[in-house]
């Protein structure tokens, strides 16, 4: 019973001094903290964020417009105008266009390479050009009566004429063709009387059915500074009617405001006689021609011809025929010139009295009983431009 109870005893002793032990260190916490100080509880441990939920689809952005614009964009160059950008004068690098560019090989224009202005025009075609030449005169020549007549038939004329003309090469042109541009209709009286009845291809009709002569010629122009131009001309007739003839002649022309030409030269003229000498003709034309507007243009004509100088009609007819023969002709005209894409035609008129006065050294007349008229056409293609062979 002892034993238990000094056991015991113990038991009591060992507890009492823990017990002291807890509340000395508890009092040593209060007194750092205060006592006038509550006790802070503790922070609760973080728990992790739920998973948030996916974010819905973005909606389409509504269709923008542009506001309107009140002044010019100083970067309007970095992109080409749109709807909604001013236009001129506002904006000053809009260009409004009638029609699209075009796009790819486009054909080459006759009217940018040869001036759609007839004055304009210089005496030779540029480079590749070729010129289709139809017409037809029909016109009335004064009989004679009782005398010895050197210019062919009389009565009522006419004749279809077709000519072709091509520039091989800078300032030079071939053709089969009475057409020369600054000299046509041709003032040479002799053999054609200036009712055409010459060309590649030419019919008389009247008097009589019969083929025309066939007229080659090459023209090279040195001259032509925009106001002045000079031309050499070479032609020689092929006889299918009549006899073999030559010219030589040096037309020129002088531009006036891009609007009017003046054209003159000289012509010389010799004409194969098989029944004697040879006769020597010499011609100075004169033409103004004026454009009313762009495609309308006007043309007056008219110079001096003197024919046989070499007096050969003279000595045929023992004197009975006194030459040289001067003559003056007239002849007033017009015409339009039409764009065709890559062709230009010229449509044109022109009534003449070859002969209006005309003298000898014995005698003089006006005779306006002959005269003729002439309709026709003109078809320009640079048909060779897109060639390097010239």
């Amino acid at each position: 019973m002892v034993y238990a109870s000094t056991v015991t005893n113990r038991v009591i002793a060992a507890f009492s001094i823990a017990t002291l032990c807890g509340l000395l260190s508890a009092s040593g916490a209060l007194g750092q903290a205060g006592w006038g100080e509550p006790l802070q509880p503790k922070a609760p441990k973080a728990q992790p964020a739920p998973p948030s939920p996916p974010a819905p689809a973005p909606e389409p952005a509504p269709e923008s417009v542009a506001p309107e614009r009140t002044e010019a964009s100083p970067d309007w160059a970095d992109a080409p105008p749109t709807e909604y950008e001013e236009r001129s004068p506002q904006n000053p690098d809009w260009v409004e266009e009638d029609e699209p560019p075009p796009v790819g090989d486009q054909p080459v224009s006759a009217s940018a390479k040869y001036d759609i202005r007839y004055a304009n025009r210089s005496l030779t075609m540029p480079r590749g050009m070729m010129r289709g030449t139809f017409d037809v005169v029909v016109g009335r020549r004064k009989e004679v009566q009782g005398m010895f007549d050197p210019f062919g038939p009389t009565g009522t004329i006419s004749t279809l004429n077709l000519g072709v003309a091509l520039t091989v090469a800078d300032d030079i042109e071939i053709g089969f063709s009475r057409y020369r541009m600054g000299s046509y209709p041709p003032v040479s009286i002799f053999p054609d009387f200036g009712f055409g009845g010459s060309g590649l291809v030419s019919m008389i009709v009247a008097p009589e059915v019969k083929f025309g002569d066939i007229p080659f010629y090459a023209r090279f122009q040195p001259l032509n500074n925009g106001v002045s131009q000079i031309a050499i001309d070479a032609v020689f007739r092929i006889p299918t009617r009549t006899e073999f003839g030559f010219l030589m002649g040096v037309p020129m022309r002088f531009v006036a405001k891009e609007h009017y030409a003046f054209d003159t030269g000289i012509e010389f003229n010799v004409e194969n006689n098989p029944n004697g000498p040879t006769v020597w003709s010499m011609s100075i034309p004169f033409g103004f021609t004026a454009n009313v507007t762009d495609q309308v243009f006007l043309n007056f004509n008219s110079g001096m011809h003197f024919f046989d100088l070499s007096q050969v009609i003279r000595t045929a007819t023992s004197g009975l025929i006194n030459g040289p023969f001067y003559f003056f002709p007239l002849g007033v005209g017009g015409g339009y010139t039409l764009e065709a894409r890559s062709t230009m035609i010229d449509i044109f008129a022109n009534f003449r009295f070859p002969t209006l006065y005309g003298f000898t050294t014995r005698a003089s007349e006006v005779n306006a009983e002959t005269w003729a008229v002439t309709i026709g056409f003109n078809i320009y293609s640079p048909v060779l431009f897109k060639g390097s062979a010239l």
